[in-house]
């Protein structure tokens, strides 16, 4: 027996075959006279629970191990819901389902609309595609060929992009500075921006706003308090300059004009040259006030531009000759060495068709009050200008033949995974099994493996899918997966506002945080119940009913609302379904590892995972009613010899003829090898495997699993291969 403490009541009661009969409001299992009688006994369902599923599933979504995306292996390093690579987590899931037998229906719904501060624009050589990167680290991507005007996030460095830069071997640059601090870091992409690695940073860094390359070795980045930083070795290593040399300067724009020849502007007017990659330097003041950028284009022709100043030359820099511009420019870009093109106060464009001696204002077609911040072109005659919410396109041949803007909103998209058994004899009456498949922790981008919070939900919800995918059930059980659970239960209440209207919902089993409990032999639960609320007392009936019909070493309490255990079943509370919650410990008594980068899969307890999966399966299958199974339709018999070296005998045998499938997997739950996908008749049926991949490949030693399914029915078994 097992004693809960109901605090409801606020008395103790012992659990006992009583609990089962209490489910006939649920489940009617009542005689033509009214009496209620007992169910059949239940198939020890529970002992399907594989514990080393679990483990597997948990840490493929912590991130412990890696995942195949596509044909290449990749560690899914965080679930936060606002994360760029959430398409390689959801093909995960949807694999997982798809092989367990289901085709998961896909919710698509707005997680977050954020309006961007736009910094930077960078272009493909060929001018056909374009990256922006925005001030909170992220980094969006567009083609001319069919994606303009809709940009795509396709990255993040995690820290506050001021600029971005392709370098002459197509790699993208961003220079930053590191959030919460005044420090400076320097990130690459070489993969169009999906993924990008730290190349430079230090206390001696401050924030970094420019980049510019000469070739593809040498290059330079500056920012703030004079910091300059240079490489020799196409960007592997970065070393700082004195900051003293600049005076310790905010240094707002950098240009290439040779080989070794770079230029700086500064907030003071100043402009610094060096002819020798920086080991000397000259200046000279151009003017009073703030000079915001520096553009050349090859050795001869350069512009910089201020406050109400244009600056040109047509001499490598030997004479700047000042032109006064009824503006406050903020950056500029050289198409050729006549065409520029550069921003000024409130989003105004001014061009140049002569290098820079004369300005003239484009229209009020492309001129929207929105800052631009970044000026980008590849000499096509078509730029792109960068700033605030909003992205600009003028083609110009010239004269400007076409201007085009788009308002700029970063959506981000949450879809909930939802995937169902149809039950046979009531399958308009569903009973849910949920948990949500997103995490978080203080640094999002970086790291929220949530193995406990919610990996372990995840699993078990799989795990029981798989199972109940080889019963047969009176009534359907619906499985869903949700999104934006960390944001404020977005995906749950979104699902539970849009129920089938055709279908009756007659109560919610979600699971969240199941897998932390630091004692050996004392295992406890808390059940989250609305007070007073008796369907959901009997959902929670069913919890305790499943835990004594299968003996199971699972304590329960009742968590009443008020008390820690916010989660999707209060979704469901608040459109009048009956649902619970189950969760580890007592409250109080949980993982100390709750968001943050530490909630691991080494910290998880799996036996007390696979006890809370089997307690979740055992009630879900009173609640839906399982139908007893006809006889057996095959037998699959384990390989021999076992392990085995050059080859094995795999056989197996048919009640009655079927449709087979007979497949070897290993220990990530990839295929490795299919060895039989056909019809066959009744009897014995042998095949032999050679050990060899679907490539011809002898595969490596190790534990495999081959997993043989005849019509809806399964079985898999471990073999072992030894070199």
């Amino acid at each position: 027996m097992r004693r809960r403490i109901n605090r409801i009541t606020g008395t103790g009661f012992i659990l006992s075959s009583a609990a089962v009969i209490l489910l006939a409001w649920l489940c009617p299992l009542a005689s033509s006279a009214g009496d209620f009688v007992a169910p059949p006994p239940l198939p020890a369902i529970v002992d399907k629970v594989e514990g080393f599923r679990l483990e597997w599933l948990v840490r493929a979504l912590a991130g412990a191990d890696s995942i195949f995306s596509g044909s290449d292996r990749t560690r899914i390093a965080t679930r936060s819901a606002l994360v760029p690579d959430r398409d390689i987590l959801r093909s995960y899931l949807i694999e997982e389902i798809r092989d367990a037998g289901y085709e998961p229906a896909i919710g698509r719904f707005v997680l977050n609309v954020a309006v961007p501060d736009i910094t930077g624009a960078a272009l493909s050589s060929a001018g056909d595609t374009v990256w922006v990167a925005d001030t909170q680290g992220k980094i969006y991507r567009t083609t001319t060929d069919g994606g303009w005007p809709v940009f795509v996030r396709c990255g993040s460095t995690g820290q506050i992009i001021y600029n971005l830069e392709r370098d002459p071997r197509g790699r993208l640059w961003a220079p930053c500075r590191i959030a919460g601090s005044a420090y400076g870091a320097l990130y690459v992409s070489a993969d169009g921006g999906s993924s990008w690695s730290l190349k430079a940073s230090g206390t001696d860094m401050y924030t970094l706003g420019t980049v510019a390359f000469s070739n593809e070795q040498f290059g330079m980045a500056a920012g703030s308090n004079g910091t300059v930083i240079r490489t020799a070795d196409g960007g592997d290593a970065w070393s700082a300059l004195d900051p003293a040399t600049f005076g310790y300067e905010a240094l707002n724009g950098i240009a290439a004009s040779g080989f070794m020849r770079y230029w700086l502007v500064t907030d003071s007017g100043y402009l610094y040259e060096t002819s020798d990659f920086g080991a000397t330097w000259s200046s000279r003041s151009l003017m009073f006030g703030r000079l915001s950028g520096i553009d050349f284009y090859g050795e001869s022709a350069g512009v910089a531009v201020g406050y109400g100043k244009a600056f040109y030359t047509k001499d490598a820099g030997a004479t700047w000759i000042p032109v006064t511009v009824a503006t406050e420019f903020t950056a500029v870009r050289m198409g050729d060495s006549l065409r520029v093109v550069a921003s000024g106060t409130g989003g105004e464009i001014w061009t140049s068709e002569d290098g820079g001696a004369t300005w003239g204002r484009l229209g009020t077609e492309c001129s929207v009050a929105r800052d631009v911040w970044s000026v980008a072109s590849v000499g096509d005659g078509v730029y792109w200008l960068a700033g605030r919410d909003l992205v600009r396109r003028i083609s110009w041949d010239p004269p400007v033949e076409e201007c085009a803007a788009v308002q700029f909103a970063d959506t981000v998209w949450g879809e909930n995974i939802a995937f169902r058994r149809e039950g046979e004899k009531e399958p308009e009456r569903r009973f849910l099994l949920t948990a949500h498949y997103d995490s978080r922790s203080p640094t999002p981008f970086e790291c929220a493996p949530g193995a406990d919070d919610n990996a372990s939900g995840v699993a078990a919800v799989l795990e029981c899918a798989r199972i109940l995918r080889g019963e047969r059930l009176e009534r359907s059980v619906e499985f869903v997966l949700f999104d934006g659970e960390e944001l404020g239960l977005i995906g749950s209440r979104v699902y539970a506002a849009a129920l089938d209207t055709a279908a009756v919902y007659e109560g919610v089993l979600n699971l969240d945080m199941i897998g932390w409990e630091p004692e050996a032999e004392t295992m406890e639960a808390a059940i989250g119940i609305r007070a007073g609320a008796t369907p959901d007392s009997i959902l929670a009936n069913a919890l305790d009913a499943a835990i004594e019909s299968f003996d199971l070493p699972l304590e329960t309490s009742i968590l009443l609302p008020g008390e820690p255990g916010s989660s999707d079943h209060i979704a469901f509370w608040d459109v009048g379904i009956p649902a619970i919650l189950l969760i580890e410990g007592k409250a109080g008594n949980r993982t100390p590892y709750y968001h943050t980068c530490a909630d691991a899969a080494n910290t998880l307890n799996y036996a007390y995972l696979e006890v809370c999966t089997k307690a979740s399966l055992g009630a879900i299958s009173i609640l839906a009613g399982i139908v007893p199974d006809a006889p057996p339709i095959f037998a699959l018999h384990q390989n021999f010899p076992n392990p085995f070296n050059a080859g094995t005998v795999l056989s197996y045998s048919l009640e009655a003829p079927a449709v087979v499938e007979l497949a070897v997997y290993d220990v990530a739950g990839r295929r490795v090898a299919l060895i039989e996908r056909s019809s066959r008749g009744q009897g014995e049926h042998v095949r032999v495997w050679d050990g060899r991949d679907e490539g011809g490949r002898r595969l490596a030693s190790g534990v495999y699993f081959l997993r043989f399914r005849a019509g809806e029915a399964e079985a898999v078994r471990k073999i072992v291969i030894l070199r």
